[in-house]
């Protein structure tokens, strides 16, 4: 059975601290977040950061090459880390909004 993982998500840059670009059997990456903050009904508002990477150099360099804060929506496939587990985004396409 093939199935479709795509996903998009929108919110605005934030850089995972540690080392700015890593390596794994995949290649070199870029690890970053994008914040979403989703208001709730009572009037409090919810943070999430979806983690990120990028492994294409132009993609990399776009990462790099922005801002903390700039909006943006990204799309690619939800992922497993083969070691830990940690779900991420796999980007494949990257667009300041």
């Amino acid at each position: 059975m093939l199935t479709e993982n795509i996903v998009t998500v929108a919110g605005t840059l934030h850089h995972v601290q540690g080392d700015k670009v890593l390596e794994n059997r995949l290649g070199k990456y870029v690890s970053f977040a994008v914040r979403q903050e989703t208001p709730w009904s009572d009037g409090s508002t919810r943070r999430d950061f979806l983690l990120m990477r990028a492994y294409h150099p132009e993609l990399r360099e776009w990462v790099l090459s922005r801002e903390e804060g700039t909006p943006l929506r990204v799309e690619g496939d939800v992922r497993s880390s083969l070691g830990s587990g940690e779900m991420y985004v796999h980007v494949r396409k990257i667009e300041e909004i």
